[in-house]
């Protein structure tokens, strides 16, 4: 086969000038014939979504009447900001607060948010999670309805306006019970952080079936804490001016330690129907969601064509359009990447596997009209060299799909007016 890879024509030096052609970036590739390729794209839902550690702790849920309700709940071990924890004589426990600093949010976040939170009944102890793993929910330490008023914490400019965190109130009997009692009575269980895991088991934290939005956590934010507020008999009769008026104990959350998130799809509502997608001509609308929710699949038919055809293809964009209007009410994802489908295997293309996030969204106007652009060169260029038409199935997915809700209703390749498209760009060699 007489096709060129782009690695051959960037290899060579360029010091007597004679290449012609300097490779600034991506777009002084497109030269040449361009050519449109068929493409064939339809929607699935993510099959096994790994949601071990990931980078979001999320809860919550809200109705969409495209894509249905998710709905999203996660459990995390806890562990001990410093073990053997003594509290005194006759310790009483005043007030528990967990804080969850705030990384993101989704939906209405005007509205009201049911929110609770429950020790686990089970071990959180398995080697890997996924979206469809269960939890078991054990005594239950809050469970509250209010507006969260969230902000991101970290602003670079202004005065910062509502709340950085999520400061749950959990019932003080049970951290009595669980924590200040359980380490008197039996301080082995609190000899070190893989005791107290083994003795504790860690919390659920859900939401209920009438939230509207989704709200994010970073478990490896240093303030991400279960504060425990208490007083002893030494506390209780220090009546000195310098005397502090409480203990304080706090217990961790960490992203070193077992956490997953769980998702739940209802689509008894939504306009998608997965059950119906046309794979043999491909559909006029595609899908994006978050959290395993959909993505768009797509067949490169139109590349088989160019096998052995002597083409050299200097540059290969894929562009799909968003559909005007559908994003402002539920964001886009900012970028989406690329994975190569193999059978039961999904990796990422070779023109991203060094850290590229893949296609970014750019959008204008009021209805937020815009389009993500793939730079695909080398994995067309492998495709063909290679001439495994069995490979030419890809898949589109958001990033952060273990941790992010972000949808994105997306121009599929029957689309009559702007259907995505995979564009070439070659020269025939004599």
């Amino acid at each position: 086969m007489a096709l060129l890879g782009l690695a051959a024509l960037t290899a060579c030096e360029k010091s007597n000038g004679t290449v012609g052609i300097e490779f600034v970036d991506g777009s002084e590739l497109a030269f040449g014939a361009k050519k449109s390729v068929a493409i064939r794209s339809w929607t699935e839902e993510y099959d096994s979504l790994l949601t071990l550690r990931p980078n979001s702790l999320i809860v919550g849920g809200y109705d969409d009447p495209i894509f249905g309700r998710p709905n999203a709940a996660f459990a995390t071990q806890l562990i001990m900001a410093s073990v053997s924890p003594k509290f005194g004589t006759n310790p009483t426990v005043d007030s528990v607060f967990m804080i969850l600093p705030y990384s993101g949010w989704y939906g209405d976040t005007t509205s009201e948010f049911t929110v609770s939170v429950h020790r686990s009944a089970v071990p959180l102890t398995d080697s890997v999670y996924y979206g469809f793993s269960s939890f078991s929910l054990g005594m239950p330490l809050c469970d509250t309805t209010f507006k969260p008023g969230a902000i991101v914490k970290t602003l670079k400019t202004g005065v910062r306006a509502g709340k950085a965190a999520l400061a749950l109130r959990l019932a003080p009997d049970r951290m009595q019970q669980w924590i200040v009692d359980e380490a008197g009575v039996r301080p082995g269980n609190f000899s070190s952080n893989a005791a107290f895991i083994e003795y504790f088991r860690g919390i659920v934290v859900s939401g209920s079936d009438q939230n509207q939005a989704m709200y994010q956590f970073n478990a490896g934010d240093p303030a991400a804490r279960v504060r425990i507020y208490y007083t002893n008999d030494s506390i209780r009769n220090d009546t000195s001016a310098s005397g502090k008026d409480f203990g304080l104990y706090e217990l961790a959350l960490s992203s070193g330690v077992q956490s997953f998130n769980r998702i739940t799809y209802d689509r008894s509502n939504a306009s998608l129907n997965l059950a119906t997608q046309d794979t043999v001509l491909g559909e006029s609308t595609a899908h994006i969601q978050g959290l395993g929710g959909a993505v768009t699949v797509l067949r490169l038919d139109g590349l088989k064509t160019l096998l052995d055809s002597g083409y050299v293809v200097n540059y290969a964009e894929l562009v799909v359009p968003v559909r005007e209007g559908s994003n402002v009410r539920y964001a886009a994802p900012s970028s989406l990447s690329i994975l190569q489908v193999n059978g039961s295997t999904k990796t990422l293309i070779r023109d991203y596997l060094r850290g590229n996030p893949g296609g970014t969204f750019t959008a204008s106007g009021v209805l937020r009209k815009g389009a993500y652009r793939f730079v695909v060169t080398r994995h067309v260029q492998d495709l063909l060299r290679y001439g495994d038409t069995a490979s030419f199935k890809m898949m589109l997915v958001p990033e952060r799909m273990a941790s992010s809700p972000a949808r994105a209703v997306l121009h599929g390749s029957a689309d009559a007016v702007e259907p995505m498209s995979l564009n070439l760009w070659y020269t025939k060699p004599n």
